[in-house]
């Protein structure tokens, strides 16, 4: 039996590798002098100004798509679909925390972040309680619901083995 071929074969993780670290150092020239743990909590709670110079060495460095930041949701919003895969998996190297690079696509109160949690069970546990608290200040005749696991999914991207 012939061995399939990784469906993500075809990046170039050199040059994703090479181009998040630049993104990073753009973003905060300091980040490789930081702490393993500094540079988890920047790339978990970056501003949108870090975010956006980020993006645009990413474009610049693997599309050859330059732009200024005040530019990047117009620029980003025009990529051919066929650009997104290497563009998201060199972004998550840039946001992504803990050795498998978890991203998690969920809004999240002011200051707070994935890390402010020992598990996903709590964080996942947190977010019910905040959302049956906000449904029976909304509707006055909310009965609430029990808790089950994910009841309000959103879509995590992560390395698996060191793999995009």
């Amino acid at each position: 039996m012939q061995e399939k071929t990784y469906k993500l074969a075809h990046l170039d993780r050199p040059k994703l590798l090479a181009a998040a670290r630049k993104a990073l150092i753009t973003a905060d020239a300091y980040y490789y002098a930081w702490t393993p743990e500094k540079q988890e909590r920047f790339r978990a709670t970056m501003g949108e100004d870090a975010g956006r110079k980020i993006q645009c060495v990413l474009l610049d460095d693997l599309l050859d798509i330059k732009c200024r930041t005040n530019e990047i949701d117009e620029v980003w919003n025009n990529l051919e679909l066929s650009n997104l895969t290497q563009l998201n998996w060199a972004r998550l190297l840039t946001t992504g925390i803990g050795e498998d690079y978890v991203y998690l696509n969920e809004c999240m109160a002011e200051g707070k972040t994935l890390l402010d949690f020992p598990t996903l069970y709590d964080f996942d546990y947190a977010d019910y309680l905040f959302q049956e608290e906000a449904r029976k200040r909304d509707f006055t005749d909310y009965k609430g619901i029990e808790y089950y696991i994910y009841q309000h999914p959103s879509w995590v991207r992560l390395l698996i083995q060191q793999r995009f």
